[in-house]
């Protein structure tokens, strides 16, 4: 038998530039939020946004790309179009992770993954990334460590 482990992953953008991907089974649900239901919460840290309602639950809600060091993605104007939030689960914690663009499902090999990403992209808190993928295109693709989300927002 081949010990070669294929994943299935997601990819979504951080920005119009930065992509990233996460594990397909640690997503729940890809909701398209209307920003105007997010009901902030005070003294939280700065990627916390705050929360939402969501099918009968309060789903606490993360801007992904400020958390990993880039660009917060809620602007002054971000109440004029709605967002793409990606619901993630691991051992039944459940998050909103806030990103700019949702993208496609990709087969992952194993050999792709390059597990260093801090010597390749310095502005990323290592702590959430699990490693880099290089795409059939030469692109990177981040890879996400939901585990890590979870537990810092527990």
């Amino acid at each position: 038998m081949n010990n070669l482990t294929i994943n299935h992953c997601l990819s979504f953008s951080l920005n119009p530039e930065t992509w990233a991907m996460l594990p397909s089974q640690q997503l729940a649900t890809i909701i398209s939020l209307d920003p105007t239901t997010i009901v902030p919460i005070p003294d939280m840290p700065a990627a916390v946004i705050g929360v939402f309602p969501w099918q009968g639950e309060v789903l606490w809600l993360v801007d992904l790309a400020y958390l990993l060091g880039f660009e917060p993605l809620l602007t002054p104007d971000y109440h004029q179009s709605k967002r793409n939030v990606l619901r993630v689960t691991n051992r039944g914690k459940t998050l909103g992770l806030l990103v700019h663009q949702v993208g496609q499902l990709i087969r992952c090999k194993a050999e792709q993954i390059q597990l260093s990403p801090t010597k390749i992209i310095t502005s990323t808190p290592a702590q959430y990334i699990k490693g880099i993928v290089r795409n059939y295109e030469g692109e990177s693709l981040l890879i996400v460590d939901i585990e890590a989300i979870l537990e810092n927002f527990e």
